[in-house]
C-alpha cells in the first residue's frame, strides 16, 4: 500500500490535495448546468416538406416517394416512416444510438438536394430536423385577454418575443396561435375572362414585380457606388395599382386585395378566453433554472408596460420549477439518508471522533464526483442526483472496514500507531479493493456496453456511482488512515452494554445458521421465491420512467370525423362552462384547452 504509506508520511500534502479537490467540486457545483433530464440526442432525423393546396395522393407521388428513394441510400438507417397528408409530406429516419446525428443530418440534406430537380418547382422550403431532449421548450406560456388578440402579432412580436430572445441563454421564442398578417388577392373569374387575363402569367408578373437584388457596383473616379434595384411592394395600394396588361388594366380591376390575418385551423382557450401560446427554448449548455428565472423576471417587466395592460401572461409549464422541486426532493432525501447513516455509525462505533473520520469520506467523495461531472461535460439532473443518493450509503463502507482494522491492530498488538495503521490497511486493503470493484463492475457495462434507449439514460447514474466509489476507495486508503493514526483507540464495549448484547445475539444466530445448513438453504430459497413471485404473476408494473402524479389532469375529447373550427369551439365552450360551474367542487384553478378540426383536449390545473 504505497499510497497509504505516502499519506502517512506526507499528511499536509494529503490534506491539501483533498481540500483542493473539494474546492474544485464546490466550484463545479455552481457551474454545472441544472436540467430535469440529460441533453441526449435522439438517433433520428425528421424531414418535413410543405406543399400547400395538394392532395395526399399528389404528395405521395410527387414528393414522398422520390425523397424516400434518395434517403434509402443513407448508411445506418434502421427504420423509415413516412406519411403523406394534405399539404405536406413527413418522413422519419431512425438510426442506432452509436450514430452521429449531426453528420447524418448533413448527409440527409445532401441526399434531398440531389433530387431537388425532381420535386415540384413551387416547393419553397424543405425542413430537416435532428432533435434532443435539450430542444424541448423549457417554458410554456399562455397569453389571454378580454380583448381580441387574433390581430396582435406585431404587438406581441415587438414587446414580448424580441425582448425574450435577447435574454442570455434563450435560443428560440415561438408565438403560437397568432400569425403575421398577409396580403390576400381574391381574383374575380368573370373579370379575368372578360379581359383575357391568364392566371399563370399574372402569377409570374406578381413574382417579377416584387424583388430586391444586387446589380453590382459602378466605379466613377475615386467613388464606387453599389447598385441595388428595388421593386418591392411598399403598401397595399401599390399592389392594387399594379398594371397587369398593355391596356393599363390594374390589379384591383380583376381582384379584391386585402391585408388580413390568415385563417386559423386551430384555437386555444385559457380561462374561457382565446389564448396565445409562447414556447421558450434554451441554448445548449445553459443552466435551465437560471434561464427560466431570467425569462420570468423579464415577463414581469413586460406585464407592466402600458401596451400590455389587460393582457394576462400565464405560465402553463415551467421546467425550471420542476427541476428545482425534483432536485430539492432528492437533495433532502440524500441529507436525511446521510444523517441516518451518521447515527447508525455512531451507534456501532461509539466514538464521535471515529464517526467523523468515517463520515468525512461522504462529502469529499461527493464533491470530487461533482468536479468529475463538470470535466466530463455532464449535467446535474435527476439521474445524476439519483446516482449520488444511491452512492451515499456505499461511500462509508470502505472507511468503516479500514478504520476498524486499524483500531483492532492498535488495540491488540504492541506496535507504534504508524506501524499498526499500515498493517491494518494491508490486511483488509485487497478485500476493500475487491469489494469496491465488484460493485463498479456491475455498472461498467452500462457505460461501455451497447447503447440502447434505456442505457443512454442510465449512463449518467453509472458514471456518478463509479466516480464516487473510486473516490471513496482512495479516501479510505489515504485520508482515513492518516486521520485514524492521530486518534485514540475507542474503548472496548462494556460486557453489559447494548453493543455486547447485540454481538452475542449475532454469534448465536450465526452458530445456528452454520449448524443447520439445510434449514438455512430452505429459508434462502423461500426468500428468493417471495421476491420472484410478484414478477411471475405480473403484479409489478414496468415503466421506463415513474409516472408523475401532479396537479394536472388531461382530458381529451372523443371526436368522430372532421368538423369546422366553429363547431369544435362550441363543444369546448360547453365543456368549459360546465367545469367552471363546479370550479370549487372540482378544485380547479385554471382550464387550458386546445382544439383543431379533428381533436380537442382540455387541461385542468
Amino acid at each position: 500500500m504505497k499510497h497509504t504509506e505516502f499519506a502517512l508520511r506526507r499528511p499536509v500534502t494529503t490534506v491539501v490535495t483533498f481540500v483542493a479537490l473539494a474546492l474544485v467540486g464546490l466550484i463545479a457545483a455552481r457551474l454545472l448546468p441544472l436540467e430535469k433530464f440529460p441533453d441526449i440526442e435522439f438517433p433520428g432525423i425528421f424531414i418535413q416538406v410543405p406543399y400547400p393546396g395538394s392532395t395526399p395522393e399528389e404528395v405521395e407521388r410527387l414528393i414522398t416517394r422520390p425523397v424516400e428513394e434518395a434517403l434509402a441510400t443513407l448508411s445506418g438507417v434502421e427504420r423509415m416512416f413516412s406519411s403523406s397528408d394534405e399539404g405536406q409530406a413527413q418522413i422519419f429516419l431512425q438510426f442506432g444510438w452509436d450514430q452521429s446525428m449531426g453528420a447524418k443530418g448533413i448527409e440527409a440534406r445532401a441526399k434531398v438536394d440531389s433530387i431537388r430537380h425532381l420535386l415540384p418547382e413551387d416547393i419553397q422550403r424543405i425542413f430537416i430536423f435532428t432533435g434532443s431532449l435539450g430542444d424541448q421548450p423549457i417554458l410554456q406560456l399562455r397569453i389571454s385577454s378580454e380583448r381580441d388578440l387574433s390581430d396582435s402579432y406585431d404587438l406581441l412580436d415587438r414587446l414580448l418575443k424580441r425582448r425574450l430572445e435577447r435574454i442570455e441563454g434563450v435560443s428560440q421564442v415561438q408565438l403560437q396561435g397568432v400569425d403575421p398578417r398577409e396580403i390576400r388577392i381574391l381574383l374575380k373569374p368573370d373579370r379575368l375572362v372578360s379581359h383575357g387575363i391568364d392566371i399563370g402569367e399574372l402569377r409570374e408578373l406578381l413574382l417579377r414585380s416584387n424583388f430586391a437584388v444586387s446589380a453590382g457596383k459602378i466605379t466613377a473616379g475615386d467613388q464606387r457606388l453599389s447598385i441595388r434595384p428595388r421593386g418591392e411592394f411598399e403598401s397595399v395600394d401599390s399592389i392594387r395599382n399594379l398594371t397587369i396588361n398593355e391596356d393599363g388594366l390594374r390589379l384591383h380591376d380583376v381582384a379584391d386585395i386585402d391585408l388580413r390575418t390568415p385563417d386559423r385551423n386551430y384555437g386555444r382557450h385559457l380561462d374561457q378566453q382565446y389564448a396565445i401560446g409562447v414556447a421558450v427554448s434554451k441554448t445548449t449548455g445553459s443552466n435551465l433554472v437560471e434561464v427560466s428565472d431570467r425569462v420570468l423576471a423579464e415577463i414581469e417587466k413586460i406585464g407592466e408596460l402600458p401596451q400590455m395592460q389587460g393582457i394576462n401572461i400565464f405560465s402553463l409549464d415551467n421546467q425550471g420549477d420542476s427541476v428545482k422541486d425534483s432536485l430539492s426532493d432528492l437533495l433532502n432525501a440524500g441529507l436525511v439518508g446521510g444523517l441516518l447513516a451518521l447515527v447508525v455509525l455512531y451507534f456501532f462505533l461509539r466514538q464521535v471522533s471515529t464517526t467523523l473520520i468515517v463520515t468525512a469520506s461522504v462529502p469529499f467523495s461527493i464533491l470530487i464526483t461533482l468536479g468529475a461531472l463538470y470535466f466530463f461535460g455532464l449535467t446535474l439532473n435527476i439521474l445524476s442526483m439519483m446516482g449520488l443518493m444511491l452512492a451515499v450509503g456505499m461511500l462509508v463502507d470502505n472507511a468503516v472496514v479500514i478504520t476498524e482494522s486499524v483500531f483492532r491492530e492498535r488495540a491488540e498488538k504492541d506496535l507504534s500507531p504508524r506501524e499498526a495503521t499500515i498493517k491494518g490497511v494491508r490486511e483488509v486493503g485487497l478485500a476493500v479493493i475487491a469489494g469496491t470493484m465488484t460493485t463498479i463492475i456491475v455498472f461498467a457495462p452500462i457505460i461501455f456496453g451497447e447503447e440502447t434507449d434505456i442505457m443512454v439514460f442510465l449512463t449518467h447514474v453509472a458514471v456518478t456511482i463509479i466516480v464516487a466509489l473510486l473516490a471513496s476507495l482512495l479516501i479510505a486508503q489515504t485520508l482515513v488512515p492518516m486521520l485514524a493514526e492521530r486518534v485514540a483507540v475507542p474503548p472496548r464495549p462494556k460486557p453489559s452494554g447494548a453493543m455486547s448484547r447485540l454481538t452475542r445475539r449475532y454469534e448465536r444466530g450465526l452458530s445456528w445458521v452454520v449448524g443447520h445448513p439445510w434449514w438455512s438453504a430452505l429459508g434462502i430459497f423461500l426468500i428468493c421465491v417471495i421476491g420472484v413471485l410478484p414478477l411471475a404473476l405480473e403484479l409489478v408494473k414496468f415503466d421506463a420512467f415513474p409516472r408523475d402524479v401532479g396537479r394536472r389532469l388531461y382530458m381529451p375529447y372523443h371526436i368522430e370525423g372532421q368538423h369546422s373550427l366553429e363547431t369544435m369551439e362550441e363543444a369546448v365552450d360547453k365543456v368549459e362552462t360546465y367545469l367552471y360551474s363546479r370550479q370549487e367542487e372540482f378544485n380547479i384553478r385554471s382550464v387550458y384547452s386546445y382544439y383543431d378540426l379533428e381533436r380537442a383536449e382540455s387541461t385542468l390545473l
